[in-house]
């Protein structure tokens, strides 16, 4: 599978060629590598240089490495979360506001949510559909189950963004939600069942014209279903001056 490498800067062509092979599929998620002992013999290079190049792709999120006797090196699915941790990095030290994040928002789920409805599609409704009555069951046990509800409206958005086709869209927005739901829904968003049943009853309007093809309708409620979201916690950051909302 591998060829053997230059000495000169050999561990960053042995990271070439893993990380090649881990991405055009020649290793399955949760699939372990070959023995440190084959990898060396087969790229002709030393344990350290070995080392050095899994610890590149431990860093980037592509394998993870175990210790013990049943460790090894293994492949870790491939997700948004290195992206969403240099967001946030990147948000804070160019001082983004919370209304620059909200208006971006709007532009990104307002174009999905009006493509969703245009490209929604049998299995794509049913998806939907299960998605807002997972939504629906948590909302009626009110705030104490505040976060599972939260991650059900994040999961609806998520699933627009697939409908939508374009699988870049899905993982901006996957980033931005990370962000957004640790940084400041946790920080902003008051755990009421007000803002529960609201939240809901805007997802069910936004589902229905989704299913209904009603492009138009669907990118307006999205639009204003973040923007509410957004008055409410700046509503509640102007509240608290000491804490920073980026």
């Amino acid at each position: 599978m591998f060829r053997r490498v230059q000495p000169q800067r050999a561990f960053e062509a042995v990271t070439v060629q893993l990380e090649g092979a881990i991405l055009g599929g020649a290793f399955a998620q949760g699939e372990r590598l070959p023995p440190e002992r084959e990898l060396q013999r087969e790229f002709a290079v030393s344990r350290n240089t070995l080392r050095e190049s899994l610890r590149v792709l431990e860093q980037k999120g592509l394998v993870e490495i175990r210790k013990g006797q049943r460790g090894g090196v293994f492949v870790k699915p491939v997700n948004a979360e290195p992206m969403a941790e240099q967001l946030r990095i990147f948000l804070q030290s160019r001082g983004v506001t919370l209304a620059e994040l909200s208006e971006f928002r709007q532009d990104l789920e307002g174009l999905l949510a009006r493509r969703a409805a245009l490209r929604c599609r049998g299995r794509g409704r049913k998806a939907l559909d299960q998605l807002l009555a997972r939504a629906a069951a948590l909302a009626a046990e009110g705030p104490a189950r505040w976060e599972e509800f939260m991650a059900a409206d994040r999961d609806i958005h998520l699933a627009l963004a697939h409908l939508a086709g374009n699988p870049l869209h899905r993982v901006f927005l996957e980033t931005v939600h990370h962000n957004v739901h640790r940084r400041h829904i946790r920080a902003f968003l008051p755990r009421s069942l007000a803002v529960i049943r609201a939240t809901l009853s805007e997802l069910e309007a936004l589902v229905d014209a989704v299913r209904r093809g009603d492009g138009e309708r669907a990118e307006r409620i999205a639009r204003e279903h973040v923007a509410r979201a957004t008055r409410i916690m700046q509503r509640a950051a102007a509240r608290k001056p000491k804490e920073n909302p980026t």
